[in-house]
């Protein structure tokens, strides 16, 4: 279903595909780049790289892109499918009205409970008085957090019991990378307001919102130059929002526990 999901969102780009040339490939030690080309100009998209090695050959936008849909059952199809996904959202750069801010800034004092898949530590300090649910693939150790933060952790497995009650779920788009993403989606509540973030994320979001999302929330790449010099030193995506990457994000009109409004305009 994953497969199927972002093939969609490669469809809404693939009449672009031919007017657009790679104009180079960066792979960091946490993140790729993908940058391209074209008589309107320039565009860039992000993803988190996984462990494994990456293509040296085939890197033509409609090969990158055929990436995204890519089977994960090894490291070195997951970086496979990272580049394609960083192809889908530069192709997508156009067609996506982003407004600045981060979600995970804008949590609604009054909500209590929150899950998250995907252990987003640093922004736990932009959270106060809540209790967060992490939902992680691998163990994790102690999570420091502020003493108003009061950190649960699950597996995969228990996603349901961690997700139950929570008013917002975040759901990383790095699952895009390692499988996942349509359960994690199907197994929020009802009522949750449902946030896909992460620059892997970045792509046209019509088809996240018809698969349960409420809020898309994704990074643009500003300044190329800036962002690549970062990935090559091997920035994560925290690091790259101080190197020439703007956090982003679209919504539906579902969007509780989110004070949406507050965000930037930008």
């Amino acid at each position: 279903m994953t497969t199927h999901l972002v093939g969609r969102a490669v469809d809404a780009v693939g009449d672009a595909v031919d007017d657009w040339a790679v104009a180079g490939v960066t792979v960091g030690d946490a993140v790729v780049l993908v940058e391209l080309t074209g008589p309107s100009g320039s565009l860039a998209g992000l993803a988190h790289r996984p462990p494994g090695t990456p293509p040296t050959r085939n890197l033509d936008v409609a090969a990158l892109l055929e990436g995204a849909t890519a089977p994960t059952d090894t490291d070195d199809e997951r970086v496979r499918r990272a580049l394609g996904l960083a192809t889908l959202n530069a192709l997508s750069v156009p067609q996506v009205d982003w407004q600045t801010g981060d979600p995970m800034a804008l949590l609604d004092p009054a909500v209590d409970v929150i899950a998250t898949v995907g252990l987003f530590r640093p922004a736990f300090r932009k959270f106060e008085d809540v209790t967060v649910r992490v939902i992680e693939r691998e163990p994790t150790d102690d999570v420091t957090a502020p003493s108003s933060v009061r950190v649960e952790t699950y597996g995969p497995d228990e996603t349901a019991r961690a997700m139950a009650g929570a008013a917002v779920v975040f759901v990383t788009g790095s699952a895009f990378v390692y499988g996942g993403i349509d359960g994690y989606l199907a197994a929020a509540p009802d009522a949750a307001t449902v946030v896909v973030i992460g620059a892997t994320a970045s792509f046209v979001p019509d088809p996240l919102f018809e698969a349960g999302a409420d809020v898309v929330a994704g990074a643009v790449v500003d300044d190329a130059a800036q962002a690549r010099a970062a990935v090559a030193a091997g920035a994560c995506g925290t690091d790259l929002h101080e190197a020439g990457v703007r956090k982003g994000f679209v919504a539906t009109d579902h969007a509780a526990g989110l004070s949406l409004e507050a965000a930037e305009h930008g």
